[in-house]
């Protein structure tokens, strides 16, 4: 049983939302393109593991950690009886080889090893165990889920924690022989308190390079006709409801100018459509946090995941005609 959404990491969300909004550099277009396929590959070990079936695991998806001041992430956190297993998840592609604690790719020097990461996440696991209501195994596994990686190394010993895409099935129903009852909720329900929000900061943005105005959700266009309830995009024909097309500029705005008060003046003119006054203070006290009062008064989104941020805080209108966002 899956205990949490996963979500898109904060960095993912900040480098789609520049890339909407303004050219990206050589060095951010690599960094988009790897944050989209490291997200895409954990989504399809979610789907893979869902299609296996987990039974009475319990399992906690893309979650952050500070144990004795360390501070770890885990892609997937499996929670049993007597056991805790930490699967950290890649989608390389290519021809990989693992020797001697080095990884290589395509004959070059790789630039991260995957097994000394979730090495490291399983040794502060192992000093969580004593601090449960009741102590567990720690079982580690790097899985690569990519069918097009050919991945060698050169012994069994790496074998026990290397997972490949032909190996998958397997490795899930070895999980999937374990049981979860009441000492495995009991330490699920302890772990939380060591649970924190992603740490990771963003970058700062230069305002002069970012576009204002809102795009089609679609093909991306700054070429929209705004009607009172709904925007239609003049060069696809995509319709959106004006009060989604808000809540992405606010996601926007959030994590470009994650160091500047968002207020209602500042989301107005960035979002740069003419919106009723009553509408915008609405749209903001459904979907964001509100601080001070007066005119010091700044909001913050309360999540900036667009499915989750929508689904959470009641998005339903008679005018939405897209049928991913109909719940």
């Amino acid at each position: 049983m899956f205990l949490n959404m996963r979500q898109k990491p904060q960095e993912l969300i900040y480098y789609q939302a520049l890339s909407n909004r303004s050219v990206l550099s050589n060095k951010e277009q690599r960094k988009l393109a790897a944050l989209s396929a490291g997200h895409a590959g954990e989504c399809e070990y979610d789907r893979l593991f869902d299609a296996a079936g987990h039974g009475s695991l319990l399992i906690y998806r893309d979650v952050w950690m500070k144990v004795d001041e360390a501070v770890i992430q885990t892609d997937s956190l499996v929670i049993a009886d007597g056991v805790v297993a930490v699967d950290e998840v890649k989608n390389f592609s290519g021809d990989y080889k693992y020797a001697d604690g080095k990884w290589t790719v395509s004959g070059r020097p790789g630039y991260e090893d995957p097994l000394a990461q979730v090495s490291r996440t399983a040794g502060k696991l192992v000093r969580l165990s004593g601090m449960m209501p009741h102590r567990f195994d720690v079982r580690k596994k790097v899985v690569f889920v990519n069918p097009d990686m050919n991945l060698e190394f050169n012994s069994e010993e790496n074998r026990r924690f290397i997972v490949g895409r032909p190996r998958l099935r397997e490795h899930f129903s070895d999980l999937a022989r374990l049981s979860a009852g009441p000492a495995a909720h009991a330490n699920a329900r302890a772990l939380r308190r060591f649970f924190i929000r992603n740490p990771m900061s963003l970058p700062k943005t230069d305002f002069k390079r970012v576009r204002i105005g809102n795009y089609c959700h679609a093909c991306g266009a700054f070429d929209l006709g705004i009607g009172k309830y709904k925007a239609e995009c003049l060069r696809c024909g995509y319709g959106e409801t004006a009060e989604r097309m808000i809540v992405r500029g606010i996601i926007d705005f959030s994590v470009l100018f994650h160091d500047i008060p968002m207020t209602r003046p500042r989301i107005t003119r960035f979002i740069g459509i003419q919106i009723n006054e009553r509408t915008m203070r609405r749209t903001l006290a459904k979907y964001c946090n509100m601080h001070g009062s007066g005119r010091s008064t700044y909001y913050t989104a309360k999540n900036l995941n667009l499915d989750s941020l929508l689904k959470e805080n009641g998005y339903e209108t008679k005018y939405e005609n897209d049928r991913n966002f109909i719940w």
